[in-house]
């Protein structure tokens, strides 16, 4: 009888590019790494789990569900991203990485997002939040009464801030932030997880409702979010206030605000996409003190240059969805070659994007990820063209 298990050297292997992603993307070590996939290997030793022996490896942690049939398909097919029908050792590592109770909360929520988008457009309309709600109490074994569906119809209306009738994910985050019963009930998988992230938008919306008045409290968390001491921080506060008489600069005045601290009336563009980072604690459309005192301690020499990275990956992530796609980088270019003045018939932006995408996109999934974003550091070419904002000091 010949041998069932593949010789030795046909075992599918890591690779560096392929062990760097990893390390990147997640908390784990190139040892962690390495002696993870030895050990699949040993179970598994073509390298995939088909969905029988993925819900052999899920099903225990799900045994105190009343339903976890469904649950346990939709992950499987929610964690196949290469859509093949099986999965292999990234996919399965990746899920761990996630499940972890120190991964980044809005990672995780990010997460939870796609899993629920049924139809993958990205936005999660009425009848699929609706559909996900009555999925969570069916797997719990619990009843949906039409009074908790009418508040539930009424938490999508309210946090659907751009009234379009779809959840983007920072909507989607937020209503979960806020209706955590729901969230505890579509996330059975994480039952390891803490979800208090309540405490620090509470301690934020202390400072949303009084703007205009820099307290003691608010003084001190300032601080403690950037390294400005407290005299540097009121000479701050007195420029903005004599620059922004209501206590916030609208769009329009920032990029006015902004095009000349760049020293360029071509910036009009770029400074939109800045804007989004910019309005990064209220998310009203305006810019606060505190959000404009972050935004100068990440351009000033105070911050780290991943701190800088992580502030303008922000801005070019226009959806939000926690990926830069070919779409956003090809106008991400567009708009610094406004900036730079480059002449676009002699460059094309469509050949620097596609150059851009090769070199940041390292698993080849046609988006880059934050941390492949950071890893944008050792090429500082690139990092010079991306980021001309983080060039300027204050």
């Amino acid at each position: 009888m010949g041998n069932l298990h593949p010789a030795r050297n046909e075992r599918p292997e890591l690779d560096e590019r392929e062990v760097l992603y990893i390390v990147l993307h997640t908390r784990f070590t190139r040892k962690q790494v390495n002696d993870f996939h030895v050990r699949f290997l040993t179970y598994y030793p073509r390298g995939q789990v088909n969905f029988d022996q993925f819900c052999q490896l899920y099903s225990r942690e799900l045994e105190h569900l009343h339903n976890s049939g469904p649950l346990l398909e939709r992950l499987y097919h929610h964690i196949d991203t290469d859509k093949n029908g099986l999965l292999n050792f990234k996919e399965i590592l990746f899920f761990k990485a996630v499940s972890m109770p120190e991964t980044d909360i809005d990672e995780k929520f990010r997460w939870i997002f796609f899993l629920y988008d049924t139809n993958h457009d990205h936005q999660i309309d009425k009848h699929e939040f609706l559909h996900l709600c009555n999925f969570a109490y069916d797997t719990h074994g619990k009843v949906l009464t039409k009074s908790r569906l009418n508040e539930l119809n009424s938490f999508f209306d309210r946090f659907d801030v751009d009234c379009d009738q779809y959840l983007n994910c920072k909507e989607f985050t937020e209503l979960c932030k806020q209706c955590t019963d729901l969230l505890e009930l579509i996330t059975p998988m994480f039952n390891n997880i803490q979800w208090n992230s309540k405490a620090k938008d509470d301690h934020l919306s202390k400072f949303q409702t009084t703007t205009n008045e820099l307290t003691c409290e608010r003084l001190g968390y300032l601080m403690k979010r950037t390294k400005f001491t407290r005299e540097q921080i009121l000479h701050y506060y007195k420029v903005f206030q004599s620059r922004c008489y209501n206590g916030r600069l609208s769009k329009s005045e920032f990029i006015t605000f902004y095009q000349k601290l760049l020293r360029s009336n071509s910036a009009e563009t770029y400074c939109e996409f800045l804007f989004r980072a910019f309005d990064s604690l209220f998310h009203d459309g305006f810019i606060q003190f505190d959000e404009y005192l972050l935004a100068i301690y990440i351009h000033s020499n105070a911050s780290t240059a991943r701190e800088k990275l992580d502030w303008l990956y922000n801005a070019y992530d226009r959806d939000g969805d926690g990926f830069i796609t070919y779409h956003e980088i090809d106008q991400i270019v567009h708009a610094l070659f406004v900036l730079y003045n480059i002449d676009r018939e002699k460059h094309s932006v469509a050949y620097v994007a596609y150059q851009i995408m090769a070199i940041l996109d390292l698993n080849d999934d046609d988006k880059i990820s934050k941390q492949e974003f950071m890893n944008m550091l050792k090429d500082k070419e690139l990092t010079s063209f991306l980021a001309p904002s983080l060039v300027k000091q204050y």
